[in-house]
């Protein structure tokens, strides 16, 4: 981490654990990748955390590594893509622990295709996963979670949701998606006493990665820039104590989205940039 993360780290610590120890978080993909940088997090500053993820293995050892039941860390299997099994988990998940003061909606994955290259059947997959069981997730727990009058919920996106970036067309799009439907989401819920925040994240060197499409791909310059993992987590942990509205991380993302739309030189170049890409990919 650079020293300027580090300060920022050092600097939050006491308000983020005023704010989260003793609370209940739900995290899902919180086995690995950015969802598990969030519950380690969460485990130090006290909270207990429930961790949300497909892959029961996985699962099982990410609770290991975070201290099992001893350090108040519990989990849940469930595929968010399928509307049935997010609907006994969630279930469950209400029944042993009540509802979240905190629902981390991080679960997702992206290919290196274009939509042209893409089968109908991965559409389907990536829409389900990054999109719809984002808001079968929240759908779920914000019954108990009116009733109480209080809680948190903060959507992991993209800064390709305010940025075109392809070859992952219809990631971008599900991410887009997000973001607006977390805009709207915090105008209805505010009445009840319900926070919710979107943070939007560039590269981050994770097993998000690991597919491969990515592994595959011609390197470009453009992917060395990438954002430390824990610079991300404090970014969601902070936007969920002060209830921020959209967070881009670094920040300069969110004002590039806004220079690329007045700036026309600007849009072109990004667009001959994302050409190339394609370009590089079917000649591959």
């Amino acid at each position: 981490m650079d020293r300027v993360s580090h300060r920022v780290t050092r600097a939050s610590d006491t308000a983020l654990r005023t704010r989260f120890a003793g609370t209940l978080a739900a995290v899902t993909g919180g086995s690995s990748g950015i969802g598990f940088g969030v519950a380690e997090r969460l485990v130090s500053l006290g909270a207990r955390v429930v961790l949300v993820a497909d892959d029961r293995p996985r699962l099982a050892a990410a609770a290991e590594r975070l201290g099992g039941h001893a350090a108040g860390v519990e989990t849940v299997a469930c595929d968010i893509g399928r509307a049935d099994e997010v609907t006994a988990a969630m279930a469950q998940l209400l029944a042993r622990h009540g509802p979240p003061d905190l629902l981390v909606n991080n679960a997702g994955f992206a290919v290196y295709r274009t939509f042209e290259q893409s089968d109908p059947g991965e559409i389907e997959r990536l829409f389900e996963v990054n999109f719809a069981g984002h808001l079968r997730c929240t759908r779920a727990v914000l019954p108990p979670m009116i009733a109480r009058g209080s809680g948190q919920v903060v959507n992991v996106a993209s800064v390709s949701g305010l940025i075109t970036l392809t070859p992952n067309a219809v990631y971008g799009a599900a991410k887009a998606g997000i973001i607006s439907w977390s805009r709207a989401l915090r105008i209805e819920l505010a009445r009840f006493g319900i926070g919710v925040s979107c943070v939007c994240p560039g590269r981050v060197e994770t097993p998000f990665f690991d597919h491969d499409t990515f592994r595959r791909r011609r390197h470009r310059r453009e992917t060395e820039l990438t954002v430390p993992m824990p610079v991300v987590v404090d970014a969601i942990l902070d936007a969920a104590r002060r209830n921020r509205e959209i967070v881009t991380v670094p920040r300069y993302f969110g004002w590039l989205s806004r220079a690329a739309a007045a700036v026309p030189p600007l849009l072109s170049m990004q667009h001959a940039l994302l050409r190339r890409r394609v370009d590089d990919l079917y000649r591959s």
